[in-house]
């Protein structure tokens, strides 16, 4: 069976059919009850700091250092709007998570297109690490 990439999640759909996983644009997945939301927050309090100035600010810088291009592909998936960047098709990754340890620090971020995203934290969660 032939397969696409989901534009908004990057995860393989057959050819033909919505994306089981997020409906494609129709509807967004991600979609959390506050219920949800406050247990997710004690359950992973290091994702707090994704708010943080710290972290806002070395996200852009790493956004600049790759001129808005995935480090493992190549592909543009971010555009400067002003004095800012803006991701479209792609995020930041933390090589070392911050559930292990990891920093917000600029040497410890990359910039991804979803699939390369997707694929890293596939083979981060095979491996258990």
């Amino acid at each position: 069976m032939r397969t696409r990439m989901c534009p908004h999640c990057g995860k393989p759909v057959p050819i033909g059919q919505p994306c089981p996983r997020c409906g494609g644009a129709s509807r967004k997945h991600g979609t959390r009850s506050r219920e949800q939301e406050g247990r997710r927050a004690d359950e992973n309090p290091w994702r707090a700091e994704y708010s943080s100035a710290e972290y806002r600010r070395a996200r852009q810088e790493v956004i600049e250092r790759q001129q808005g291009r995935c480090a493992a592909c190549g592909r543009l998936v971010a555009v400067r709007m002003g004095r800012q960047w803006h991701t479209r098709g792609g995020g930041v990754h933390h090589v070392r998570a911050l559930s292990e340890g990891g920093t917000n620090s600029p040497e410890n971020l990359v910039l991804l297109c979803t699939r390369c995203h997707n694929r890293i934290d596939a083979e981060r969660r095979r491996n258990g690490s």
